[in-house]
């Protein structure tokens, strides 16, 4: 079975600089940061595409590394560049990508996908540039921080970190994509840089630089096919060095410049952390620097807006600001800025450091787009009541403000506004619909009213969704218990655990009541009735697990309680009930596991199959009222066989050919993974990367029209606070046969999704199993005893019995006490008896073999019921007709085998009732004469030899 995953929405931002933000007026599309993806949206219609780049994939176009020879110069096998979603170049934490070029939404990842931290798109609109963190290839050997296109779209300029501090100029060859490194020089302050007409400006922490780029830009519109490494001057292999010189800062020497952006090409606007709006003249190359004016707040983020003719300016204040272009060339005259420097007070308390509000922002297509704390704003323009431009906000791509915990679908959303609910450990709740659509919001209360001497903050820690009475169930860090409606006014709260509570689990009781139980660090399990103006406590369970209660889960419709903990344990619990309807659960097995378990999920096919995951890299299929492991398969990677730990699972239905199919995703945090696994064979289907950390995983099921159902799988990330919704399609055979794990196709079979006609098998054997084998092998050798007897050897020494006389051979007496030589050897007593016996009575020698063998008569008889099987078998096949003798001798014989079965088998009562009274006395008196008549014949025989 193939399987298609698409990614179709992105929720939220990464990026927290104004480099995590770029727009392209000219196309009227934007890009964002959203973990290990580039997201570009169209500004009108908010369609996405998504690009994401191949961890080890190699670019088309390599260029030899200057600085790092070691740098791979050929592209080979299935890591091509033409396969990858990005068009890698000789940078290797920059990607340079073709816009026309989507993210299938799966491939080849073997490796830990690196996170984002930069986008630009190139004002032609044919390039989106991407810088990465964590990287030791080429030039940049630990992250890219900025980068930006020139003006005419065939430079680049990147600027590393603060541990990498490199400042690279590239030139791009418009044919191929290709990368060639011009210039370069060391710059480790500065945390963006701006393009200024022919220069580079790099501001920072107390500085601001200008570069100078000796090479004369085009003055033209870009042209489609032009080739820039034809215009370039250098043509030497050797990089050149980018020159540069620094502002003078004068009072603004401590401080702290956060953005630029160029409203000319000699003139660029620069603004501070203390909201400082400076502006700088390169006119004639003097570089001066001009205070225009203050603001109250931290400006974080600005752009031009050409149309307008204002710059917008976005901080702490959350709503951008214009500023007309006017007023930054009034104070060009040096007389006046040097007044207004003067009076500049940097020591102002109003700094904003606490919150930069907006820090992003791009123009594109007469609007404005900005980034705020993870979410995305759409602004229009307008002139306002003073005669002002003013934004106001027309479209809002709402998000978390912090890490998302979790994920909760609901289980019944035709009467629910909402499909499906994310919370964040602040106590933010949003709803959303199946595209995507946030349709509202709620904050749970996490005051700490119950334990007021801890130091640290309180966090919410899980939530459930009551679909029966459409309210919310949530447990925090403090183990407070909180029952609220969906709006969020809290209804019930009860202090139910003495530390951080880890899970919740549901089971419907009645219309109008639930039962739920609450696991979490202090090693107990509460049970609570619930209902809709209250929440009481049923049931404490202690001291049941030796370490903390990772999961718990109602199974088989409630009547089982399974709870895992780190210990090693899995403890089932049964439900018992009284004629007052109250609940119980006892514990009644313990299951120990080899590993420690780290997340289960029940079957959606049967409440009483549970799938679990532990560290030992294995997922257990366990039937829980047996106890009994159904199925265990290794979590492997088939393009490296390495298998890892999912620490989180869930299970969703497929439907192939009109039959369900149980599919296991779980996350894996060694290579930031989503796995999708068939849970009947154990063979890996697909593997999903793009998020940094994933803190929940949910199967939606969707309705279409026609009655087909859509599989949608919802991951929410812990650390980056993205959402994400994959679409999950079921791939026939044929067209899979020769797909590449990055989504492509190739000549040879993929080996991410093998046939399914070609399946690793294996069966071991069970204990039963092979204590079975050990008694067939025991009763194989009592056979061959029973059927084969040891035959008694007559020792030619015994044919006769010698008594022995008073003279030997020689005639001589013989001496009491001495020895006689004999020639022949001693006869022992023992030995003479016991030939006397065998050649006297041959009765007495086969009465003695069949006492021997009495032991397996019951093997025996075994047998002869295995033989009688086969000869009826064989004598309904056969084509021959049987004798009519042989017929009547098998009658006789089974007749006879029947009267002496039939008494033996029958108790003593029985046969009383059977043969009567007077006969079963006849019967026992005949027994014991014959058993009497037996015994005086043995001691007869034995004293005539005594």
């Amino acid at each position: 079975m193939g399987v298609s995953v698409v990614l179709e929405t992105v929720l939220g931002s990464t990026g927290s600089s104004i480099n995590a933000l770029s727009a392209a007026d000219d196309t009227g599309c934007f890009a964002y940061c959203a973990g290990s993806i580039v997201v570009l949206t169209d500004v009108n219609s908010l369609a996405q595409r998504f690009f994401y780049a191949n961890p080890d994939a190699l670019p088309a176009q390599i260029t030899p590394s200057y600085y790092n020879p070691a740098t791979p110069t050929k592209a080979t096998g299935n890591r091509a560049l033409a396969h990858t979603p990005y068009k890698e170049n000789s940078l290797s934490s920059i990607a340079l990508c073709d816009s026309s070029v989507d993210y299938p939404g799966k491939g080849k990842l073997s490796h830990r996908p690196r996170s984002v931290t930069c986008v630009a798109l190139s004002p032609c609109g044919n390039y989106l540039a991407v810088g990465e963190v964590r990287t030791c290839l080429t030039e940049h050997t630990f992250g890219v921080q900025a980068i930006a296109f020139s003006a005419d779209s065939r430079w680049l300029c990147s600027l590393g970190d603060i541990h990498d501090g490199g400042l690279f100029l590239w030139s791009i060859n418009q044919r191929t994509g290709a990368l060639k490194l011009d210039s370069s020089n060391r710059c480790t302050t500065a945390n963006t840089i701006v393009w200024m007409g022919n220069n580079v400006i790099t501001v920072g922490t107390r500085h601001v630089k200008v570069w100078r780029f000796e090479q004369p830009l085009s003055t033209t519109k870009y042209r489609r096919g032009l080739d820039s490494a034809s215009n370039s001057a250098h043509a030497s292999p050797v990089p050149r060095t980018f020159t540069g010189r620094n502002v003078l800062l004068g009072a603004l020497k401590d401080a702290v410049f956060t953005c630029a952006v160029a409203i000319r090409d000699d003139a660029a606007v620069l603004c501070t952390q203390d909201g400082a709006v400076c502006l700088l003249d390169d006119a004639h190359r003097s570089q001066r620097l001009f205070q225009v004016t203050k603001r109250e707040c931290s400006i974080a983020s600005i752009t031009l807006d050409p149309f307008s003719k204002v710059v917008w300016l976005g901080g702490k204040g959350g709503e951008p600001e214009a500023l007309p272009l006017s007023s930054f060339f009034a104070v060009r005259d040096p007389s006046t800025s040097s007044e207004q420097l003067k009076n500049l007070d940097l020591n102002s308390e109003q700094k904003g450091t606490d919150c930069l509000g907006i820090y992003a922002l791009c123009y594109a297509d007469k609007r404005l787009v900005s980034a705020d704390s993870r979410s995305i704003s759409l602004y229009g323009i307008c002139l306002g009541a003073n005669q002002t431009l003013e934004a106001s906000v027309v479209q809002r791509l709402p998000a978390h403000k912090s890490a998302v915990i979790g994920v909760v679908v609901s289980s019944n959303p035709t009467i629910t506004d909402f499909k499906f609910l994310t919370y964040s450990e602040k106590g933010h709740i949003l709803y959303w619909s199946w595209d995507g659509s946030c349709i509202g919001s709620c904050t749970v209360p996490l005051d700490l009213p119950l334990v007021p001497e801890a130091n640290d903050g309180n966090e919410l820690r899980v939530v459930r969704h009551l679909s029966t009475i459409n309210m919310l169930l949530s447990g925090d860090k403090t183990g407070v218990l909180r029952l609220l409606h969906t709006n969020g006014k809290v209804k019930a709260a009860v202090w139910g655990h003495d530390g951080e509570m880890h899970d919740l689990a549901v089971q419907v009781l009645d219309d109008n009541q639930l039962l739920a139980a609450s696991s979490g660090r202090d090693r107990t399990i509460q049970l609570f009735r619930i209902s809709k103006t209250d929440c009481s406590l049923e049931q404490s369970l202690i001291n049941e697990h030796a370490g903390p209660i990772r999961q718990i889960e109602f199974a088989q419709n409630g009547s089982i309680l399974v709870s895992i903990s780190s210990d090693r344990t899995l403890v089932i619990h049964q439900r018992v009930s009284k004629t007052d309807d109250s609940v119980a659960f006892v514990s009644t097995r313990t299951i120990h596991l080899k590993a420690s378990p780290t997340s289960m999920t029940l079957s959606p096919h049967a409440s009483s199959d549970l799938l679990l995951s532990t560290m030992d890299r294995c997922v257990r299929w366990i039937s829980v009222p047996e106890a009994n492991t159904m199925q265990v398969f290794k979590t492997a990677d088939h393009s490296n066989g390495e298998p890892v730990i999912l620490s989180r699972v869930t299970a969703g239905t497929l439907d192939r050919h009109s039959s369900p199919v149980t599919v296991l995703a779980g996350y894996s945090s060694a290579d930031g993974s989503i796995r999708l696994y068939e849970v009947e064979t154990g063979s890996l289907l697909a593997l999903i990367q793009g998020q940094n950390a994933v803190s929940g995983l949910a199967f939606v099921q969707i309705s279409e029209t026609g009655g087909d159902m859509k599989t949608k799988l919802v991951s929410t990330g812990g650390s980056d606070g993205t959402i994400m919704l994959w679409n999950i399609v079921i791939v026939p055979q044929d067209e899979t046969k020769h797909q590449k794990g990055d989504g492509s196709s190739d000549t040879y079979p993929s080996r991410l999704n093998p046939p399914s006609s070609i399946r690793l098998v294996r069966r071991v054997l069970s204990r039963a199993e092979i204590a079975n084998f050990h008694r067939s092998l025991k009763e194989q050798n009592n056979n061959k005893n029973s059927l084969s007897p040891l035959r008694y050897a007559i020792s030619d020494y015994s044919e006769a019995p010698k008594i022995a006389s008073s003279h030997d051979q020689t005639g001589r007496d013989a001496v009491p006490g001495r020895q006689v030589k004999r020639a022949s050897p001693p006869l022992s007593p023992k030995v003479t008896l016991r030939s006397w016996t065998r050649r006297s009575s041959l009765d007495e020698r086969h009465q003695h073999i069949v006492t021997k063998h009495t032991d397996n008569i019951d093997t025996t008889a075994k047998q002869i019921a295995n033989t009688l099987h086969e000869f009826r078998n064989g004598l309904g096949k056969s084509q021959e007709s049987l004798s009519t003798n042989s017929a009547q001798t098998l009658k006789r014989q089974l007749k006879a085998t029947l009267d002496v079965l039939e008494p033996s088998n029958q108790p003593s009562d029985r046969i009383r009732d059977r043969m009567g009274s007077e006969s079963f006395d006849d019967y026992l008196a005949d027994m014991i004469d014959k058993r009497l008549a037996l015994q005086s014949r043995k001691e007869g025989q034995a004293d005539a030899f005594s």
